[in-house]
């Protein structure tokens, strides 16, 4: 690399006549005529620095002429001449060979140097990024579809059996049955006699059994035994507390009833509810195999497309795609895979299993499909048949008949009561001298009593339970329709997922084959990557809605069947849980089908022999006709013969 050392007004004057210079020369325009000759360009030359330092600082000489230029090229710019340096003499003090002392601070400018050509550090090389992509779905997680050694296949029927002997809300309800048998038995001994059998010895001091004998001299006739004894049985009767204890025992009579009612119901909601988590565990299944065929599509489109990207076939922009929908299907399978492992336990729970050593595992392996069986639907019929069999709606009835005797009951406190005692009672003769001396007989008492006043006690427990009464009325008017809403939301859910099913079945065909078209196209260059994208989405979501659709039908149904409280009709299918022979008659005859619907809406009282028939009477088989009477004169021909 070369440098030029210049005085600071030589340099100042070669750099305004070159700007001078070049300004004022004209430009000829192009022409085509003739090829430029670079060669005499590349062979001018300028002046250094030691040609300018032996010029003498005479006046300049004109430039040299340059030689003709050839046609076309613009004209070079001349080459500089020194001009002379022009002498200063006024100031005084400086140096005009700038030879005297630089101040501190300041570079010496015969010493700096320029570079000709400017160092620009080359730009790093940005790398293409790797197209080989590390979006994997996880693997399952261990808590996923693990089974104990000794795991037994459950289908739906066995797992409605075992959630009927094991589930904690039935057995509940079967124990409750129990306690308000109890309390009948124990509210029903008010209305029958009591049998008491008491007995007694007593001894005591001479002193104690004839204190006059401690007087000296003083006797008053025969001194009585120090000993004594009796012995008396009677019984008690209760003949009249204003239709008190008559009351207590319907009211428990019928709490008795409502219980067998609540098992009906608890028995509805555990059918129901063991359908629901059953069918969810298959489609969870369902739903992960969708998934991660899915992701497996995505995953094939991606390296596909990474393929061509290396190739040069396609833009990076593909590949980001491909990427981009390959992350947003990953979530949606591990939220399937966390809602099986929930509906797995749950359903555990639901079963009253007990949990194995290691809570990770699973006792049960559910096998099942997501059967769609359709059935026809009459939203008046239904809505009938849940009026009259709906378990909830005899416990509402059950409770207006409760109240109105615990109103009656309330009501027997402005009348008397009646009790009578009757018996036979022994006991020695005080005043004999021996124990055997006894006397004995029978005795007959009644004692009444009548609350003349209370101080309002009864008037305000008659208020009380008459506006219980008049509530129970009001929710079972709001429970009445409650049930027909129900009744009417499982209706219309059926009908629903129906729809939807038959809708989806061809969508999912049809998006199958727009799919395969939109893979053909790509291939062949008539299609993008956008539309198998998008053709892909519409599939996944095409089966996805068809698989909810099936699982929401079956959810419905098994709603629908609460609701009418047609599952419990399990006497063909199932046997009643834990009830004794007689319990399980009475239920039967409680939650048969004929029973008829007591009571109706806006409040209106059933009636005892319309919630509590009696035993269905067997059908008398018709009898034999008679035969017919042979004529006198057959009888004679038979005779005869």
């Amino acid at each position: 690399m070369k440098t030029f050392s210049f005085g600071a007004g030589l340099l100042a004057a070669l750099l305004v006549f070159g700007g001078r210079a070049a300004a004022q020369q004209p430009t000829p325009g192009p022409s085509p005529a003739a090829p430029p000759d670079v060669s005499a360009i590349m062979k001018e030359s300028f002046p250094m620095a030691d040609s300018l330092d032996a010029a003498s600082p005479a006046p300049a000489a004109s430039p040299a002429p340059l030689a003709p230029m050839p046609v076309g090229l613009p004209t070079p710019m001349p080459s500089p001449v020194a001009s002379p340096v022009p002498a200063i003499t006024n100031v005084p003090g400086l140096d005009t060979q700038l030879d005297g002392q630089i101040e501190a601070g300041i570079p010496d400018p015969m010493q700096m140097t320029f570079p000709t050509q400017p160092e620009i550090p080359a730009p790093a090389i940005q790398k293409s990024p790797d197209p080989v992509t590390t979006i994997k779905l996880p693997p399952a997680s261990s808590m996923e579809l693990r089974l104990t050694p000794d795991a037994q296949n459950l289908q739906i029927d066995d797992a409605i059996r075992t959630a009927l002997t094991k589930n904690p809300e039935v057995l509940a309800a079967i124990q409750q049955i129990s306690r308000t048998t109890g309390q009948l038995i124990q509210v029903r001994a008010a209305l029958l006699p009591t049998l008491n059998a008491s007995s007694g010895y007593e001894a005591q001091s001479e002193d104690l059994a004839n204190p006059n004998s401690s007087i000296r001299g003083a006797t008053f006739g025969p001194q009585p035994n120090n000993e004594a004894w009796n012995v008396n049985i009677s019984v008690n009767q209760n003949l009249w507390s204003g239709w008190k204890n008559q009351a207590d025992f319907s009211a428990a009579r019928l709490a008795n009833d409502s219980s067998f009612y609540a098992l009906r119901e608890t028995i509805d909601k555990t059918v129901a509810e063991t359908k629901r988590l059953f069918y969810e565990v298959i489609f969870n299944r369902a739903l992960i195999r969708v998934r991660e065929e899915s992701v497996a599509v995505l995953q094939t489109q991606l390296q596909d497309q990474q393929s061509r990207f290396e190739a040069g076939t396609v833009p990076r922009f593909n590949v980001l795609q491909a990427e981009v929908a390959l992350a947003n299907a990953i979530p949606p399978v591990i939220s399937a895979r966390n809602q099986l492992r929930i509906s797995q336990f749950a359903l555990v729970k639901q079963l009253g299993l007990d949990y194995p050593a290691d809570p990770s595992l699973v006792p049960v392996d559910v096998k099942g499909q997501l059967d769609y069986r359709p059935i026809k639907l009459d939203l008046k019929e239904s809505v009938f048949a849940a009026m009259t069999r709906n378990p909830s709606l005899k416990i509402q009835r059950q409770n207006i008949l409760i109240d109105a005797e615990r109103l009656k009951a309330a009501m027997s406190g402005f009348q008397p009561t009646l009790n009578a005692t009757a018996g036979w009672q022994t006991f020695n003769i005080p005043l004999a001298s021996s124990l055997d001396e006894t006397v004995n007989g029978w005795f007959f008492g009644v004692t009444g009593s009548w609350n003349l006043f209370d101080g309002l006690a009864t008037i305000g427990a008659t208020k009380t339970a008459r506006a219980a009464l008049e509530q129970s009325k009001i929710n079972y008017d709001n429970s009445a329709r409650g049930v027909e809403l129900d009744v009417q939301r499982a209706v219309s859910n059926l009908i629903e997922a129906q729809e939807v099913i038959d809708s989806q079945r061809a969508s999912v065909v049809q998006a199958t084959e727009a799919l395969r078209l939109s893979r053909e196209r790509l291939d062949a260059g008539a299609g993008t990557q956008l539309d198998v994208l998008n053709a892909q989405v519409a599939l996944l979501q095409a089966q996805t809605t068809e698989l909810e659709a099936r699982y929401r039908y079956i959810l419905a149904l098994a709603e629908y069947n609460r609701v009418l409280s047609l599952d419990t009709v399990y006497a063909d299918t199932y046997d009643d849980p834990m009830l004794t022979a007689r319990d399980r008659r009475r239920n039967d005859l409680l939650n048969s089908a004929p029973n008829p619907n007591p009571g109706v809406l806006n409040g209106v009282m059933p009636k005892k022999n319309e919630t509590l028939p009696g035993r269905p009477k067997k059908e008398k088989k018709p009898k034999k006709p008679a035969p017919t009477p042979m004529p006198a004169d057959a009888k004679k021909s038979v005779n005869k013969r």
